[in-house]
């Protein structure tokens, strides 16, 4: 899904060429995900669990984030940058907001609580009215209490993204001189091959060390193009690459990094007799 998303969005993090399509991509994906979910026969509470609370949301956070991102996009003002920094911090507050009025339920997702799972996400515990969900139906045998709400905090965590960094920009662009210090200080380049940089932004995600295992690949590679100032567009093309390798190792370069490790560990562990001082 997120390779056919990055075929039809330059940038997706960033602007939704195809509304249309993308949408379609998505709830395509969604589809199969439902009746992958409906041709189990058996699946224990723990799996539901785990489905529910992060499979399913990982998807569905993508739907409900397309469709806000294209309508920010779609309603900026043609105005002075303050005007626009106002209206980007307007939404802000909005977002804000929504995760007041949901409270409770937003803290347990931030500290990826558990006490309350089973009534949370399993489908038999299901209310009428999900929380989120008040309005609009939801399908009763693809949902749980909170799988939607999930989804609608890391969509919202994705858009906040967006908008920061917006503001950021445009305060960044109102003093020239602030930009050249700003960046004459945090400027990174990798020097390494793009294929490396990929492998390595893949190693962080299935490792799951990033915001306690719910960061998406798009967030790792996000934050290592403005890292290191590369261009990862094709990112999701080049792991297909890595995953078809032959002749090399797949994780080439995260072997070369162990052995980097290995090497240097060793070496600082052998014995180095000490020079004898000269008599006197």
């Amino acid at each position: 899904m997120m390779k056919k998303l990055g075929e039809i969005n330059t940038r997706l993090r960033e602007s939704v060429d195809d509304l249309k399509l993308s949408l379609t991509c998505i709830n395509s994906t969604i589809h199969r995900l439902k009746s992958s979910f409906r041709s189990l026969e058996i699946m224990d509470e723990t799996k539901e669990i785990h489905f529910f609370k992060f499979q399913k949301p990982r998807f569905c956070a993508w739907q409900i984030f397309v469709v806000e991102l294209n309508q920010v996009i779609s309603s900026t003002p043609k105005v002075t940058d303050s005007m626009l920094i106002d209206y980007y911090k307007n939404e802000i507050e909005i977002i804000n907001r929504f995760f007041r009025l949901y409270a409770f339920y937003h803290q347990y997702y931030l500290i990826n609580e558990s006490a309350m799972d089973e009534v949370f996400f399993l489908i038999r515990n299901r209310s009428l009215f999900p929380p989120g969900r008040e309005i609009v139906e939801s399908d009763s045998e693809f949902s749980t209490e909170l799988d939607y709400l999930f989804a609608a905090f890391k969509a919202k965590d994705m858009l906040l993204d967006f908008l920061v960094m917006r503001v950021k920009i445009l305060q960044l662009n109102s003093d020239q001189i602030i930009v050249q210090q700003v960046l004459g200080k945090k400027k990174r380049s990798w020097s390494g091959t793009k294929m490396e940089l990929v492998e390595f932004a893949y190693g962080i995600y299935f490792t799951r060390r990033v915001n306690g295992g719910k960061a998406d690949i798009s967030d790792i590679i996000t934050w290592l193009e403005d890292s290191f100032s590369e261009d990862l567009a094709q990112a999701y093309r080049m792991f297909v690459d890595i995953t078809r390798r032959k002749t090399i190792s797949q994780t080439k370069y995260l072997d070369e990094m162990r052995g980097a490790i290995h090497e240097h560990i060793e070496e600082s562990l052998k014995y180095k007799p000490q020079k004898r001082r000269p008599k006197n």
